[in-house]
């Protein structure tokens, strides 16, 4: 695999790494499908993982193959923080695999990976034993599609033979948001719920063990208190429209795939009369690639979409 050092004026990278030296192989890393015992450091690296793949890049490397972003992606499945960083490595594009009908066991194989990293992803029982067969894989640590963006971060330095350049990414990267979050005082103590789409009876909430809502309390928002006591079996809940006064929340932010699904729900009175859209405090995004970045924050992501979110939070608080 090619290690090439980020460029330092990188604007996608906005993190230095520090020259350290490798963690000693091998390597274990405990999942929620066991343990998984990574011999020496890899030089062929699938990631079939939300975030992973920053991390990878962030840390001077370039996968082979990448799990293919349709929703948020160039016509070729690529999010924009993902080719900037390639192209500050000067490195061609890794492959990206079309999952949106399944791994493609076969094409994984023939690619001959050394290691494959799905630490925030949904892996079957059945998924995870298929890959194993192929290279050493590192599943997500509690359930599919949780866990944070330090923890992601943290387990592919890991599994890297990088523990050092990882905890120096995290703690780079919380800088710059705590920045932000000093910047701006008024976020404090604000009460928020982030949502993410919605059907005909329903509005989809975020659980508060997700990152998109860690995110936010990184900036100083605190979740509405109803959301703790939504159930945890999906990171995301569905609380119907005539339930939406029991989030208390005081601005709403939440995505939608097109300008016509947030006509229609905004034109439903009972949304409408909801608090925060009744006092004009909603954050409604519809760019998919700055959905994804809020969606999968990374040390790559991050830097790309805050100067653009930050003030739209900042100006919709003020209203």
């Amino acid at each position: 695999m090619r290690h090439i050092a980020l460029a330092a004026a990188s604007a996608a990278a906005l993190v230095a790494m520090p020259a350290t030296g490798q963690d000693a192989f091998p390597v274990t890393l405990d999942h929620f499908y066991g343990e998984t015992v990574i011999d020496a450091e890899a030089e062929r690296i699938v990631t079939l993982s939300w975030m992973a793949q920053d991390t990878v890049l962030a840390l001077g490397e370039v996968p082979i193959a990448i799990q293919s972003q349709t929703w948020g992606g160039d016509e070729n499945g690529y999010l924009p923080w993902v080719k900037e960083a390639v192209e500050d490595l000067g490195a061609d594009l890794p492959l990206a695999l079309d999952t949106a009908n399944g791994l493609p066991f076969e094409q994984i194989l023939e690619l001959e990976p050394d290691l494959i990293l799905a630490p925030y992803s949904g892996l079957s029982q059945d998924d995870y034993d298929r890959l194993s067969a192929i290279a050493p894989t590192v599943a997500f640590k509690e359930a599919p599609w949780t866990g944070s963006w330090q923890y992601v971060v943290e387990t592919v330095g890991a599994a890297m033979g990088r523990s050092e350049e990882a905890a120096g990414l995290v703690a780079s990267t919380q800088d710059g948001i705590a920045r932000y979050a000093a910047d701006n005082p008024q976020f404090a103590g604000r009460t928020f719920a982030f949502g993410g789409g919605s059907d005909a009876g329903n509005v989809g909430f975020y659980i508060p063990s997700d990152p998109r809502v860690h995110l936010m309390e990184d900036l100083g928002l605190v979740p509405a208190e109803a959301l703790n006591d939504l159930p945890t079996d999906n990171y995301v809940q569905q609380v119907s429209f005539e339930q939406l006064d029991t989030v208390d929340a005081e601005i709403f932010i939440a995505w939608y795939s097109s300008q016509d699904d947030l006509d229609t729900l905004m034109a439903n009175p009972l949304f409408a009369r909801w608090k925060p859209i009744a006092n004009d405090r909603f954050v409604p995004l519809i760019d998919r690639a700055f959905v994804m970045a809020l969606s999968a924050p990374s040390p790559l992501s991050i830097p790309w979409m805050m100067d653009r979110f930050v003030p739209m939070l900042a100006e919709t608080l003020e209203q």
